[in-house]
């Protein structure tokens, strides 16, 4: 593979590929009543924001049971450009560059440690480069490499290979990539796991498997959340929300220099919710966050957590990327997403396999043929409007420039797509972006370069599958 091809699946192939999933129903009952949110927050919430928008590009997001599961939302196959490769070997990072790459904008390489321990089995040699811990999370980036051709690493993933000073918990993550060659494959993976309130913990990583070839990478390291602490601002509200459908209290609110994290526990309450796809123990789970000038944190995971089904509880986290400065106060909309699509399929402990179904609404599409006349207005219904401001394809590419004005900017922003006359979805080739910090609501988008030849529509949707709950707005002060 050479220069920046890109290997992507259709909508059709991600659903084919989610319903030949499967896992134990026998794992679930192991947890103890302590469930990982996957078929609500996952299923629900990355089936919604990601298959929705077609934005295919190798960032994963996995949920893992009992190390037992994992479960793939967006998926695609990016081969580095040789700028790209030599940035790495320029950073000495590869935490910071694919992070970097998607986005997101925290102090990786300044407050990772440097670990750089390789092994190799069968052809396959994997090494793990820098970790990053905090209170609630690890970061882990690592360097695949095979004598042999090898294909699917973006399914790859960590998480169910972990264990915390000698234990398995379960865990929910990110995982970013990125092919450097057909023989060479970089990751940093983001995992949301019970982390021991020591400064200093112990982390093994058994990898069995890499991509359907059985072997032995074992790897055994220590992570350190000192620093990562020391330079992180927590602010402790005490605040209790009363939601439509549960108690919530936000616990904690944490600056850090790699994100931003609200930290909440909650009671439901529906007393009779049992475990199961449609959710209803937290379904006002997407928080839209604004800063005290108004302007939109742009989230990084949201919804995230555990229910304990006996208790009726639930934990969650709302991550946003890193903020620049300290604000006074947060302001907090709620909102609940039905998504647009999804499905899925479980076995029982009989091996006999069940199907998935969650509750679907799908939003109506708003688009606009592309005919080089400018600004380029599209309706988002009750939230507000797109305005395309210029379309302009050169170096193998197509910039699009707009605005997203309403409810919340950012959040409109993301749902914008191009299509040819036949319906396909021209592919996304970076995520969106802020003009400036003078601009938050002025956007860049690049997709794949337009044929002149051809007509193109631009579309949104009207966003009829998101409760966007103003009327529960609140704000979290943030005092010492």
């Amino acid at each position: 593979m050479k220069g920046n091809k890109k290997i992507n699946l259709q909508e059709k192939e991600l659903y084919k590929l989610f319903n030949e999933i499967k896992f134990e129903e026998s794992e679930l009952n192991n947890m103890g009543e302590e469930v990982d949110i996957i078929q609500k927050e996952k299923i629900k919430k990355n089936l919604n924001n990601k298959i929705k928008r077609k934005n295919r590009s190798n960032k994963l997001k996995y949920t893992s049971i009992a190390a037992a599961i994992t479960l793939v939302f967006s998926i695609g196959i990016v081969t580095a450009s040789p700028t790209f490769a030599k940035n790495i070997s320029v950073l000495n990072s590869i935490m910071q560059t694919l992070n970097n790459k998607y986005g997101n904008k925290g102090d990786y390489a300044k407050y990772s440690e440097i670990i750089n321990k390789s092994v190799s089995n069968n052809g396959i040699t994997i090494t793990i480069n820098e970790v990053i811990a905090d209170d609630s999370k690890l970061v882990i980036s690592y360097t695949l490499k095979s004598s042999k051709k090898i294909k699917d690493l973006e399914l790859f993933g960590l998480g169910g290979f972990l264990r915390i000073n000698g234990k398995n918990f379960s865990s929910m993550g990110t995982s970013l990539g990125q092919y450097i060659d057909d023989y060479t494959y970089i990751g940093s993976e983001e995992i949301h796991t019970s982390i021991p309130k020591d400064k200093k913990f112990n982390v093994d990583v058994n990898i069995t498997e890499v991509s359907d070839i059985k072997g032995k990478w074992d790897f055994a390291f220590s992570a350190l959340k000192e620093e990562i602490f020391r330079e992180s601002t927590v602010f402790k509200p005490n605040q209790k929300l009363d939601l439509p459908d549960s108690n919530v209290a936000i616990d904690k609110v944490v600056f850090s220099p790699i994100d931003t994290s609200i930290f909440i526990t909650g009671y439901s309450k529906n007393k009779n919710i049992k475990a199961g796809p449609n959710g209803g123990m937290f379904d006002y789970n997407y928080w839209i966050a604004f800063d005290d000038t108004g302007v939109e944190l742009i989230p990084k995971g949201l919804g995230g957590g555990k229910f304990d089904f006996n208790k009726n509880t639930f934990s969650s986290e709302m991550q946003y990327e890193k903020s620049k400065s300290i604000p006074k106060y947060l302001t907090i909309i709620p909102c609940k997403i039905t998504p647009s699509g999804g499905g899925g399929v479980k076995r029982d402990e009989n091996g006999k396999e069940m199907p998935i179904t969650i509750q679907t609404k799908k939003p109506k599409e708003i688009g606009k043929i592309i005919d080089g006349v400018y600004p380029i207005e599209l309706s988002q219904g009750k939230m507000g409007k797109l305005i395309i401001n210029d379309i302009k394809t050169e170096n193998n590419k197509t910039i699009i420039k707009y605005t997203a004005k309403g409810m919340a900017p950012y959040f409109q922003a993301q749902d914008l797509l191009i299509k040819d006359d036949k319906g396909k979805c021209i592919e996304i080739k970076d995520y969106i972006r802020r003009a400036d910090d003078q601009n938050p609501n002025e956007f860049t988008k690049i997709f794949e370069a337009l044929d002149p030849n051809k007509k193109y529509t631009i579309f949104t949707n009207n966003f009829d599958n998101v409760e966007f709950r103003e009327d529960l707005k609140f704000k979290i002060e943030l005092n010492k």
